[in-house]
């Protein structure tokens, strides 16, 4: 059996923080170089390999029981246009020459930029191609433990694969693959159960509540009305492309009847983008820990002049999450 030659895996992070606590999730991926058979650029065959990989990676999925995953348009375009630019410029890595990651290519083929992306590659010379060398990149990929930790990611749906050679060149093997991803925070052993717009908001004020009492100050009381702004400035559809900076006029958001009832109102706001597809009770403690985290927003969290809090949180199912916090000071009545 041919020698391999393995590169350590290696991990690329990115992600963006501002005031408002906007969180990419990180996004790994791995290399894997190792000593096998030759193929001929994507043929008639390609999809059936494309099959036997994809059937091969569920299979151990479902050991590690976790759902199946799928071929993905966009993430097989991926997959594609990394092996053959890869073959055709002779170079090996997850980052092609201009610096183009993962991402950029699975959003280049028409993917949301608030998914979760991962890929894992392989090189390898001198074999001919058949079922066998595509198990052969299955039980490497699942022996090294990056990869493997890839292929066994939780909020991954999406899979994308491909392996192209030329005559005297190594052949090129991409997995991609892409999700939603998991709430930020979620505890290895914690159920994502979905929460209600009503259990959001008792989370929201149970995590704030105990600060402020922490604090030594008193607890906000729930404000149906905040709520209903909260949720108001939160789109229903095109979440994706909604702007933090479009929040404002929160005043506008209440119904007339009853703006006379506030002095004041803040908003709190803050974005997350691979964190999962539905709201759920890590989602809503994350973004709390977050806002106080920053010294501004904790200030106002914990400021006394505030007295009722409103609470939303979106998902547009895709891995984009948005969270509003309404703070408002009544009126002496």
């Amino acid at each position: 059996m041919p020698m391999r030659r393995r590169k350590k895996p290696h991990a690329a992070q990115s992600g963006c923080f501002f005031r408002l606590a906007v969180r990419l999730l990180p996004v790994a991926v791995f290399t894997l170089s190792a000593v096998l058979p030759l193929l001929a650029q994507e043929s008639a065959e390609a999809e059936k390999f494309r099959a036997l990989a994809l059937d091969l990676t569920n299979k151990s999925r479902a050991e590690s029981k976790l759902p199946p995953l799928q071929i993905g348009r966009e993430a097989n375009e991926a997959a594609k246009a990394h092996a053959a630019d890869m073959l055709k410029r002779n170079f090996y890595s997850h980052n092609s020459p201009e610096g183009k990651t993962v991402q950029d290519r699975y959003m280049q083929a028409g993917g949301s930029k608030w998914r979760v992306t991962a890929e894992n590659i392989a090189r390898c010379t001198g074999c001919q191609l058949s079922a066998a060398t595509v198990e052969d990149l299955h039980r490497g990929w699942m022996n090294s433990k990056g990869h493997r930790e890839n292929l066994l990611r939780r909020g991954i749906a999406q899979f994308g694969f491909s392996i192209v050679a030329e005559s005297g060149q190594p052949l090129y093997a991409v997995q991609a693959f892409a999700g939603p991803g998991i709430p930020n925070g979620l505890g290895a052993n914690e159920d994502p159960k979905r929460l209600s717009e009503t259990e959001v908001v008792a989370k929201a004020l149970e995590h704030l509540n105990r600060e402020r009492k922490q604090a030594g100050l008193t607890a906000f009381s729930e404000s149906a009305a905040l709520n209903k702004a909260a949720r108001s400035l939160l789109p229903e559809r095109k979440l994706e492309a909604f702007d933090l900076a479009q929040i404002d006029k929160v005043m506008d958001a209440l119904p007339a009847a009853d703006r006379k009832d506030w002095q004041s109102l803040t908003v709190l706001a803050g974005a997350c983008g691979g964190c999962g597809a539905e709201p759920t009770a890590a989602d809503v403690r994350s973004f709390v820990q977050q806002w106080l985290g920053d010294a501004q927003n904790k200030g106002l969290l914990l400021s006394p002049g505030s007295t009722h809090l409103g609470f939303a949180l979106a998902a547009s199912g895709q891995g984009k999450k948005v969270a509003l916090g309404v703070l408002g000071k009544m009126h002496p009545r």
